[in-house]
């Protein structure tokens, strides 16, 4: 019995002090996971520290990529920066019409030539008469005033300009011709504006004539009962005042003149039909 009593009591004694040491490995582990949980809150608040270092407070990064050298901050403009404005705009001044051809000696607005007829060789071979030839030239120019302004009208343009007190150089036709002027406001409008008289002078020579217009006068009409405005075109060359409608009666007359030059000089040089028959 005794024996049996004293093994129950080891028995008993062996448990509780497995069962004791067992309590302290689990304080002990506990404790350890306190530790490593600390030590994980150590290092996460030194790595926060250091990142929040790196990207707010780091000196180089925010001269990197925020301040410039000289301490200008560029996304609000440093000391060096320009604002980027409208270019200035400057009027420029009016170019006045300078293409009239001007005689200085006279000092008259003057269209003058000399032109040249020259027949083709081969013309003369089929048997065509020289066209070229003063009298021929003569009444060429003469046909075309007609068909221009009318016989009526042609005679009297050429009786009004008299006869030509220094003589006659070959074939002449003298006359002081007066024609309506448009002027050209824009690409499809024009405006009448009243009329222009010059005096014209036709020169004719064998193979050449010469041309020559001057005295240019504009009439402007009268809406008020007045008498018209009669103004030498030389005028408009150097008045200040309305010159950019001084330019447009010039511009009108200039374009008027060349193209009555350019009817002139076709109609001169016109080759002749040759009707012939041994064809």
């Amino acid at each position: 019995m005794k024996k049996t009593l004293f093994i129950l009591l080891s028995i008993l004694t062996s448990y509780s002090v497995v069962y004791s040491q067992s309590w302290d490995n689990q304080d002990d582990s506990w404790g350890n996971q306190d530790d490593s949980w600390g030590s994980d809150d150590d290092e996460s608040q030194s790595t926060d520290d250091e990142s929040t270092d790196d990207a707010w407070t780091d000196d180089e990064g925010m001269d990197d990529s925020w301040v410039d050298d000289d301490g200008g901050d560029f996304s609000f403009g440093g000391d060096d920066y320009v604002r980027s404005s409208r270019p200035e705009v400057k009027a420029r001044p009016y170019q006045r019409f300078t293409s009239m051809p001007y005689d200085s000696s006279s000092q008259l607005i003057t269209f003058v030539e000399v032109v040249e007829v020259i027949v083709p060789d081969r013309f003369l071979d089929l048997g065509g008469d020289d066209y070229s030839l003063s009298d021929s030239l003569y009444q060429r120019a003469l046909v075309w005033m007609q068909n221009k302004f009318g016989k009526r009208e042609a005679k009297s343009m050429i009786d009004a300009a008299g006869i030509d007190p220094d003589g006659k150089e070959g074939q002449t036709i003298k006359a002081y011709v007066h024609m309506p002027l448009a002027v050209q406001l824009n690409e499809y409008q024009k405006v009448d504006a009243g009329i222009i008289k010059f005096d014209m002078e036709l020169r004719f020579k064998d193979e050449r004539y010469r041309y020559k217009f001057n005295n240019f006068v504009h009439v402007s009409k009268s809406t008020n009962g007045k008498p018209d405005d009669v103004t030498y075109m030389e005028y408009y060359l150097s008045a200040k005042k309305n010159a950019r409608g001084n330019d447009r009666i010039l511009i009108a007359c200039n374009n008027h003149m060349n193209n009555f030059i350019d009817e002139l000089k076709t109609t001169c040089a016109a080759t002749p039909f040759i009707d012939d028959d041994d064809w």
